[in-house]
């Protein structure tokens, strides 16, 4: 479920439209990323349903169109683009609010972050939290169960290493060098994914 994996490979496969196993991973990877975008815009879960398969449907349709070229951008900002579109198309059918007017009016508008601006905003929350969440799957698949307790416990769910070293029953110091190590093997995942 990650923006990140849009590795060349599955991009040329979707170019083909029999590769039904290419647009499955596609949309595996994609669909709760938008779904979370929407949701997080204001939309009800049916109408973020409905946003995921419109721009899922756009990414069909121009799929073979997009070519990898550093001038004109990534992979992730023509979708970002797309999913910008669909979201303010659906949001501008929504049923308008009355204007109300009034001498403050101009000092609120100055105030509201841009809608397009909040989008990318977004979608760049949504791509760091999927990076992360794949590097942690990764990282956990190459260490023990004990190191990858002692980092979850003690980064994520903040518990005191000692109170984690007691129940694991090993020392506070190994505690602190799992996470150490758990730490570093992250920050190189996280790399590898945002070269790709």
């Amino acid at each position: 479920m990650s923006l990140p994996d849009t590795r060349e490979s599955l991009l040329i496969r979707l170019a083909d439209t029999a590769d039904a196993a290419a647009w499955d991973e596609f949309v595996a990877i994609y669909r709760p990323v938008i779904v979370r975008l929407g949701l997080r815009r204001g939309l009800q879960p049916n109408d973020a349903d409905d946003l995921a398969q419109r721009v899922l449907m756009s990414v069909s349709r121009v799929i073979g169109d997009w070519e990898k070229d550093p001038a004109v951008g990534s992979f992730r900002s023509w979708l970002r683009a797309v999913a910008r579109n669909a979201i303010t198309n659906t949001l501008q059918r929504g049923p308008k609010e009355m204007a109300v007017g009034g001498s403050d009016f101009l000092d609120v508008c100055n105030t509201i972050e841009s809608p397009a601006r909040e989008l990318d905003r977004l979608i760049d929350d949504e791509h760091d939290r999927c990076v992360l969440r794949i590097a942690a799957a990764r990282v956990e698949q190459q260490v023990n169960a004990t190191t990858w307790q002692a980092f979850w416990r003690t980064t994520i769910q903040g518990e005191s290493p000692r109170h984690v070293a007691g129940i694991l029953g090993v020392s506070v110091g190994k505690i602190y060098g799992a996470r150490s190590r758990v730490m570093k093997m992250l920050g190189r995942e996280v790399a590898e994914l945002l070269d790709q």
